[in-house]
């Protein structure tokens, strides 16, 4: 890539000191790059004035706050327009709820995606940019909003319709769903768990030398990334499929690791930056990504990498094991956006996990406790299970390939597989 005709830019110069070129083709991190040198400055300002409301018990002054503060950024940095689009789902879904229905809820969710998926792939085109007066990266920020939207509305009144006993009190849910630190960048977080967000700790130090150890921790993993992209081109290789295709099995199965292990990367600062300030405001959040080197089952990618999502699935969609998941997947496809990979890599996701369960039960129910199990003891046991288990991982890492860097370099990586 030294010499590569950088047509389409992607490449900067980089860090001075390096003398080297740096990979800035991925447009999510340049956007949620962006996104956090804007953002956090409010976010500060956010949590300082939130702090002083909670000591004096201005818990309704707070509510209004916490609602002014991300009207404000959102007209200030985006416009009226992408505030306009972030707060029609709002009240579209408080609409819906005066039918005191599930149904109804899930019906105006269904649609909404739909609709957001739809507007994603004409605000790709330049012409709806000219029109709203928008840049990409504005538009790509507003996408995210509202997705993120999409899950706490759900959330909020399907938990409502569950406690009736609960008053539907409008500050308490627009407050939530324009909560700014998690309000671009997710995670998903329940109302019962933001809601401690309302109660003052007087363990003011601890939580300040918690918040800033973990800022710290965070931009040192941003940095750190921005310096490998210096070095190692992974995200503009995914535009040169020709090249990857020439890659012996070693050289390619270390690109996919690589993509993997970046991918880990931008979300332990996205998810990590988020969720340090709504710990230090007392919100219960969920826990961070683990690395994926140690994930050796496709049901723990789910239950580990993002755990907001899992537990949103898990409390509203899952009822029974085979049915659930498939629902389940299909709005995990409609979520993520409607596109060929991310249909491939849903597709893939669903039967390794019902294959999964299959074998589970199957364990549970005929050898756990059979005699051939009690003879091989619990070493042997774990050695069949990882034997077995290892052609699922390597389908699920093949369909994490799809998702990270999309068709063209998903079908290299399964030819590859099944050759």
């Amino acid at each position: 890539f030294q010499q590569y005709k950088d047509e389409y830019s992607d490449f900067t110069q980089g860090w001075a000191f390096l003398s080297r070129k740096k990979d800035i083709s991925d447009f999510e991190w340049q956007t949620m790059k962006l996104v956090i040198k804007k953002v956090y400055i409010w976010v500060i300002l956010s949590t300082v004035m939130s702090e002083l409301m909670r000591k004096f018990k201005f818990i309704k002054s707070l509510q209004w706050w916490q609602v002014i503060i991300t009207v404000t950024f959102v007209i200030n940095e985006l416009g009226v327009f992408p505030l306009v689009v972030i707060l029609f789902q709002p009240l579209v879904f408080t609409v819906a709820y005066t039918w005191r229905s599930k149904f109804v809820i899930w019906l105006c969710n269904g649609i909404a995606l739909l609709l957001i998926s739809v507007c994603k792939h004409y605000s790709a085109g330049e012409e709806f940019l000219i029109i709203f007066k928008l840049t990409d990266k504005e538009t790509y920020i507003t996408i995210l909003a509202i997705f993120w939207m999409n899950l706490r509305c759900v959330s909020y009144y399907l938990d409502l319709l569950d406690v009736p006993e609960r008053e539907q009190r409008l500050m308490n849910f627009l407050s939530y769903s324009l909560y700014l630190p998690t309000a671009f960048s997710g995670p998903f977080i329940p109302y019962k768990d933001f809601k401690r967000c309302q109660q003052f700790d007087e363990n003011l130090s601890s939580r300040l030398y918690t918040l800033l150890f973990e800022i710290l921790r965070f931009l040192f993993w941003l940095f750190f990334a921005e310096f490998c992209l210096h070095f190692i081109y992974v995200n503009a290789t995914s535009f040169h499929p020709e090249w990857v295709k020439s890659l012996d099995s070693w050289s390619l199965y270390g690109y996919g690791y690589t993509m993997g292990q970046f991918f880990h990367i931008k979300y332990l600062v996205f998810y990590g930056l988020a969720t340090s300030f709504a710990k230090f405001e007392n919100v219960i959040v969920p826990s961070l990504p683990v690395c994926i080197g140690r994930i050796h089952l496709y049901s723990d990618m789910w239950k580990y990498f993002d755990a907001g999502l899992y537990n949103f699935l898990l409390s509203k969609l899952v009822q029974n094991r085979f049915l659930s998941s498939l629902i389940c997947f299909i709005f995990v496809y409609i979520w993520h956006g409607t596109d060929g990979f991310i249909l491939i890599w849903t597709v893939l996701n669903y039967i390794a996990i019902i294959i999964e369960n299959i074998a589970a039960a199957i364990n549970e129910n005929h050898l756990q406790n059979s005699k051939l199990i009690h003879k091989l003891g619990p070493k042997w046991f774990r050695r069949i299970s990882c034997i077995a288990a290892s052609p699922l991982l390597a389908v699920s890492a093949v369909s994490n390939f799809y998702f990270f860097a999309r068709s063209e370099i998903g079908n290299i990586f399964a030819l590859r597989f099944l050759n």
